[in-house]
Formats: structure tokens, C-alpha cells, sequence
């Protein structure tokens, strides 16, 4: 049957006007699934269809009326599983596992969620992502945040999550640039008693942003790598002497590399040699041998570097 378009209502907490699709004509012509409730008529499939026919100015619509009764639960139900068969916007797989979570005991949530072609781990970040406010939402939503470092964030102020939203809007990180940055520039800043705002405002921040002469991924290189020295300056600090030692210590560089512990967590080092012959490595090992105590500990040990 045809019914005015005005009297259609969508289940509000399971349907967004922010997601749109492209409705080919003859999509546009296939029936609205509606069900009764309250003398109004919900729509349970069909959403899109109905605010594309209102958007060209239709007043009706072939609608197709479900006569046995459901409640609201059931009616949620049968919109996810006549939904199960196509490809989601991530703001419907949002809406979709916030209600099952508010609606569904376990077991039910499960397999709705498996119908809906969830992995385990997808679901997870839905999870998590379902916990975050609006504005950190919008941002995954638009591409602009990774859907696994946006519940990373929600300890942050608003002010200081849209300061990093601006960043990742302007220069596009990797996933985990974007969560190393999101902890160590809230830390950053912290640690320097300034608003993220503030550190955003800094010369040497600002002068990497309006660099002509880089490219983007230049520019978050650059970014990262001064986010990191600024958040472990002591380490970098302990790295750059250590490489100013290895370098006058080592006495064929090209054919003799050193390798301390990751992160000097150990006092160790792992030496690498590249001989042609028996006589180029025995004069290798002798310049090596050649080398006092003192320096071998300073590469075993950066501490007595910077000590």
C-alpha cells in the first residue's frame, strides 16, 4: 500500500540521517517495510529510500505493512537482520552494536553481531568506540581517526582531543603514529605545566606545519620524531652519545657495525663483522682488540656515556 511519507517515522536509535547511499531508481521503487506502533508506522527497512523520495519531492510511498504485532525490541531485531546481507557504513555498525549491547543478553548479542559479519576483533573496537563521545565519533567516522586509538583518547579534554583531531585532519599518520602521538603530546604538555594547545603553538611545531619545502609524510616524520625527543629526552640524549662513541671507537665502518640492547634495556652489545678473507677478518679482530676496556664499557654500558 502507498502511505504519506510525512507519517513515516525511522527507529531513532537505529538509524542516522548523516548516512547516505546512492538510491538507484529502481531501489527507489521497491517497498518500504514499515510495521504499526502507537497509531504511527516505524520504518524497519528502508531508511535511505525514504529520505531520498522525500529529498525529490515525492509525497507517497509503496510501503509494505508487517500485520502481526512487535514490539520495539523485536522490530530492532528484524531491522539488523534485514540488514545483515550488505556492506555498513561504520556510523550503522555503531548504532547497530550500541543497540544490541542495550537491548540483547549475551547470547543474543553474539549472534546478532555474527550475522552481521563482525569479526571478534571488530566488534571489540565497535565496543570500545561505543564508549567514546561525540567528538571523537565524528572524527572516525569521517576518516580522520583511527577507530583503535579513538578510546585511547577519551581521558582527554575536549580542547585537547580536538587540537590532535586538527593534526590528523591536516596530516595523515599511520595508526600507531596516531596513538604514540595522542599519548606522548597530552604528556608533552603536561610535563611543561602548558595546555595541548599551547605545545601546538610552539616555534619549532609550527615551523615543520608551514614548511613548504616538505611533503606530508615529510612533515609527520618530522613530527613524530620531535614528539619523541621531546617525551624521552634522556634517551635520546644516551643515543646520540652512544652513536658518537660507536662511531670513533669502530674501526672499519664499513665492514664492522655495532648493536647495543633495544633501548638499552641491557648491557649488552651484538658486534657485526663482513670479511672477504682470512686476513682482512684477522685485521679486523686486531683493531678490534686493539680497543681499551673503558670504551668497550661505554658501548656496553651508555650510562657511563652521559653518567
Amino acid at each position: 500500500m502507498e502511505l504519506p511519507i510525512p507519517s513515516l517515522e525511522p527507529i531513532i536509535e537505529l538509524s542516522c540521517d548523516r548516512v547516505t547511499a546512492y538510491q538507484p531508481d529502481v531501489i527507489l521503487r521497491l517497498p518500504v517495510i514499515v510495521y504499526k506502533v502507537d497509531g504511527k508506522c516505524s520504518i524497519i527497512d528502508g531508511c535511505k529510500r525514504i529520505r531520498a523520495l522525500r529529498e525529490a519531492g515525492e509525497r507517497q510511498a509503496l510501503c509494505g505493512v508487517i500485520d502481526s504485532p512487535l514490539n520495539p525490541r523485536q522490530a530492532g531485531l528484524l531491522r539488523i537482520d534485514l540488514n545483515c546481507g550488505r556492506d555498513l557504513h561504520p556510523h550503522e555498525k555503531l548504532l547497530f552494536i550500541r543497540w544490541l549491547k542495550s537491548h540483547c543478553d549475551h547470547e543474543t548479542y553474539y549472534q546478532e553481531a555474527a550475522k552481521l559479519r563482525f569479526s571478534a576483533a571488530e566488534r571489540h573496537d565497535y565496543e570500545e568506540l561505543a564508549s567514546c563521545n561525540a567528538l571523537l565519533v565524528d572524527a572516525v567516522i569521517r576518516g580522520v581517526l583511527d577507530l583503535t586509538v579513538a578510546p585511547e583518547m577519551t581521558h582527554l579534554l575536549n580542547a585537547d582531543a580536538q587540537t590532535l583531531i586538527t593534526l590528523f585532519s591536516a596530516i595523515p599518520f599511520s595508526r600507531q603514529m596516531q596513538r604514540e602521538l595522542a599519548e606522548w603530546l597530552p604528556e608533552i604538555a603536561f610535563n611543561r605545566e602548558i595546555s595541548l594547545p599551547r605545545l601546538f603553538q610552539t616555534e619549532r611545531l609550527t615551523a615543520i606545519l608551514n614548511n613548504t619545502r616538505l611533503n606530508t609524510p615529510q612533515k609527520a616524520a618530522q613530527i613524530h620524531e620531535m614528539a619523541y625527543e621531546m617525551r624521552f629526552p634522556l634517551y635520546v640524549k644516551t643515543k646520540n652519545s652512544w652513536n658518537t662513541h660507536s662511531r670513533h671507537l669502530n674501526p672499519d665502518p664499513s665492514h664492522v657495525s655495532f648493536h647495543p640492547g633495544a633501548y638499552f634495556e641491557k648491557n649488552q652489545i651484538e658486534i657485526r663483522i663482513k670479511a672477504d678473507n682470512g686476513a682482512s677478518l684477522q685485521e679486523l679482530m686486531g683493531r678490534l682488540a686493539a680497543i681499551d676496556a673503558d670504551g668497550w664499557w661505554k658501548l656496553i654500558d651508555p650510562a657511563r656515556i652521559v653518567g
